[in-house]
């Protein structure tokens, strides 16, 4: 398996010097001033759908170990996005508000329960050692990304994007709805063929940066407030860490075609520090990203207050920022060569030639999406690390579409299908016509239309939520159907074929069947 880190041509062994939806557009109001005026703060709140994580494995078999129980799966409750004033950026970047003025990207992922930095997961040449649980046994691992030109024919990730969200968010059972990912996600493992040029266009998401949650690439860990009588070596409740490293990268789908930089053409992957915060209260976890949109902001957070403020030069390893990567950009696609021009590739970068990076530098307009997850407290056999648990945007289950909805068309889908690849020994492991795909590699490689998520397709497979007879409507006839399941859920499963009472009759979305669907199902039934 090719790592996600070594692609980045990043990991080196470091060494830790501590131990330790719906978007909505809000418009904060700072506190009053004297004369009573106040300052607008734009910033984005994205907030998930009320949903639990689930378990998306990525050995070989899908038999690698993990008990929730134990081991918390990453949940995203909400993200935040927007321009940032801290007050005294040189001794702590992440005390401000939130404003228009202010000179810094601000993102904060918010997570449910407890969730530790990550550790290590083995990629690193000179330290090959796999310890995920280093900073505790809920590690985050993932990606997020940011579309920072709202431009889906920019950016990417061209060489390892099974490890993205448009490699992954069909292990969730659906397609996102969203137009701009149509036709660029990926349905099964063939997607992930080394060709930019080849549908479906899983390399070209259209991001100009990432968030890498990836424990190579921690440098130090600075611990700020530390649990009474706690661990300090471990992150626990109600602490606040700081850690630093190349965590924030530009697109690597970049990488080739960007030269501003003549010391060290290519990649954009400054240092950075992010910040880990439990709250006891609400018992979630923040991390959180404050970092320069211009080099005089990143001239701030230097100790000294004389430092002359550097020209753009490319270069992520003296005052670098969002606006000095960005304009790399425009400089490169400007003076590419006419040879260069040809490659398939180039259009990753081509759009930039004409565009201006002052005109993308509010991070409130860009688009964020993403996958998170966790890793096996062991090394499965075959070297599978990620244990995937939640997306955003996350997909109706059973919307092979990507209409927003799970409907008779999708049941349509489902069905073709199977019956297209029943008996054929190059999808089915059983080889045998019998009305289910048995899909071969799981869970290495995965199939959209398992929606279930145990490796068989079948009819019980395709998702129409209230739809609990499996005849691919709904009506007064699900209504018998809707009570065993509510009541006896393991007999329901039995009767009808292994289909899962959760995905059909939890209406409401919080992760549970009970008596609260019962009006959304009435509901349902009414509006047929």
């Amino acid at each position: 398996m090719r790592s996600p880190a070594s692609i980045s041509k990043r990991l080196d062994n470091r060494r830790l010097s501590g131990a330790g939806g719906r978007i909505w557009l809000i418009a904060l109001a700072a506190a009053a001033m004297p004369d009573s005026a106040a300052i607008a703060q734009p910033m984005v709140i994205i907030a998930d759908a009320p949903h639990q994580a689930v378990i998306r494995r990525t050995d070989h078999g899908g038999l690698g170990f993990i008990d929730p129980r134990v081991q918390h799966l990453p949940a995203i409750v909400e993200m935040h996005i927007g321009t940032f004033a801290p007050t005294s950026p040189r001794s702590d970047r992440f005390t401000g508000t939130w404003q228009s003025e202010g000179g810094f990207l601000r993102f904060d992922i918010v997570l449910a329960g407890l969730i530790n930095p990550p550790g290590p997961l083995g990629w690193a040449d000179t330290n090959p050692v796999y310890n995920p649980m280093r900073y505790g046994p809920n590690p985050l691992y993932g990606f997020i990304e940011f579309d920072a030109d709202v431009d889906e024919n920019t950016g990417g990730e061209l060489d390892a994007p099974q490890y993205r969200y448009q490699g992954n968010v069909g292990r969730f059972g659906g397609l996102p709805s969203d137009p701009r990912f149509a036709g660029r996600v990926a349905l099964d493992g063939s997607a992930f063929d080394g060709d930019i040029t080849t549908p479906p266009f899983v390399d070209r998401s259209g991001e100009e940066f990432h968030l890498a949650f990836l424990g190579e690439l921690i440098e130090e860990v600075d611990v700020v407030r530390e649990k009474s009588g706690g661990t300090r070596s471990i992150f626990e409740e109600g602490e606040i860490w700081r850690v630093k490293g190349s965590l924030f990268h530009r697109a690597h789908g970049y990488d080739a075609f960007t030269f501003g930089c003549a010391e060290n053409p290519g990649m954009y992957e400054p240092e950075v520090v992010l910040q880990f915060e439990h709250s006891v209260l609400s018992n979630t976890t923040t991390v959180s990203l404050v970092y320069p949109l211009h080099n005089s902001d990143s001239a701030a957070l230097e100790e000294d207050n004389n430092l002359d403020i550097q020209p753009n030069d490319g270069c992520a390893s003296n005052q670098n920022s969002v606006e000095e990567a960005l304009a790399d950009l425009t400089f490169s696609a400007t003076y590419t060569d006419p040879i260069t021009r040809q490659l398939p590739e180039f259009q990753s970068i081509a759009g930039w030639e004409f565009k201006d990076a002052s005109d993308y530098l509010d991070p409130a307009a860009w688009r964020v999406f993403g996958l998170v997850g966790t890793a096996y407290a062991s090394l499965p056999p075959d070297g599978a690390r990620f244990i995937w648990t939640d997306v955003y945007p996350r997909p109706v289950t059973g919307d092979f579409d990507g209409n927003g909805v799970a409907d008779g068309q999708d049941a349509a889908l489902s069905n073709a299908f199977v019956a297209s690849n029943d008996g054929d020994p190059a999808h089915d492991l059983d080889g045998v016509v019998n009305g289910v795909v048995e899909w071969r590699d799981f869970a290495a490689d995965f199939c959209v239309y398992d929606t279930d998520y145990d490796g068989f397709v079948g009819a019980g497979s395709s998702i129409i939520p209230g739809d609990m007879n499996l005849d691919g409507v709904v009506d007064y006839r699900d209504v018998a159907d809707f009570v065993q399941a509510l009541l006896d859920p393991n007999s329901y499963v039995q009767s009808h074929q292994g289909a899962d009472p959760l995905l059909r009759g939890d209406l409401n979305h919080d992760g549970v069947l009970d008596g609260k669907d019962i009006a959304d199902f009435i509901q349902l039934l009414l509006s047929m």
